[in-house]
């Protein structure tokens, strides 16, 4: 199981989803990506985000299980949609 996380540095709300992120660090692989950038905003168009934050969990096998676009889910609402 993994994590990507979409952030940009002037998003209001994106400081919660990377502080989510370094909590989920502690069990799962998560890895950032910041949109103002282009290998960011590469992959953000890759899941088809527009918006930040957003929240991709993947499987071992990188298929999709969960995406989130434009909010931060809730921990829990994490763990029970992705199964964390």
């Amino acid at each position: 199981m993994k994590i990507k996380i979409f952030w940009k540095k002037n998003c209001p709300h994106c400081p919660e989803v990377k502080k989510l992120g370094k909590q989920l660090e502690k069990e799962t692989e998560v890895q950032y990506f910041d949109v103002d950038t282009f290998d960011g905003l590469a992959e953000a168009s890759y899941y088809d985000i527009a918006s930040t934050p957003s929240m991709v969990v993947l499987s071992n096998n990188d298929k999709e299980i969960k995406i989130w676009r434009g909010k931060t889910p809730r921990l829990e609402e994490i763990r029970e949609d992705a199964a964390i």
